[in-house]
């Protein structure tokens, strides 16, 4: 393991000051840990639900949970739906990605300056024309991750006369 690789953590102990950035460090080191575990021994892909289907011109993606390449847990936690991209794209295949994502909540105004006093973990669907997990290895029944922020196709669209339709033959990455 290279030094970048190397995880570090505040050391307390009686009489230590306890400052912002120590609580920083600690939040980054277990964050990290999880993140780390994740990629070495799980590597990425579906953990369980978020099927894709289209009904009424809609594309629905069902509540489930997933790891991405980085080892974050994408969770969505209801069914969501979102427009599938315009007929007069030209395009013919798309595919179906969900990405993790942070947002910032619960404004304070400590000092008089507004900051956000939480992170809350969320996620993102967006509908491109390129895989970005093509390319990927997949090793003994497990895709390899590659660390790299990106992400996480979950479905392969097809475009028919009728709209788009859920290509069923594109098997999704999935972590056993």
């Amino acid at each position: 393991m290279a030094d970048s690789d190397s995880l570090k953590r505040p050391r307390f102990f009686t009489g230590k000051l306890l400052t912002m950035e120590d609580l920083a460090l600690e939040q980054q080191y277990f964050r990290e840990k999880l993140k780390r575990h994740n990629r070495s021994l799980h590597g990425f892909g579906i953990v369980s639900g978020l099927k894709v289907t289209t009904d009424s011109g809609k594309i629905a993606v069902d509540a489930g949970m997933a790891l991405d390449c980085q080892g974050n847990e994408v969770v969505i936690g209801t069914t969501q739906k979102l427009s599938p991209p315009a007929s007069s794209d030209n395009w013919r295949t798309a595919y179906v990605n969900i990405r993790y994502t942070e947002d910032s909540g619960d404004l304070v105004t400590p000092q008089g300056v507004a900051q956000a006093s939480t992170i809350k973990e969320s996620f993102e669907i967006v509908v491109v024309q390129e895989n970005p997990n093509r390319g990927h290895r997949h090793l003994r029944a497990r895709w390899i991750a590659c660390g790299e922020p990106h992400p996480l196709t979950i479905a392969k669209l097809k475009h028919i006369s009728q709209g788009w339709r859920v290509d069923r033959s594109y098997r999704p990455p999935t972590v056993k």
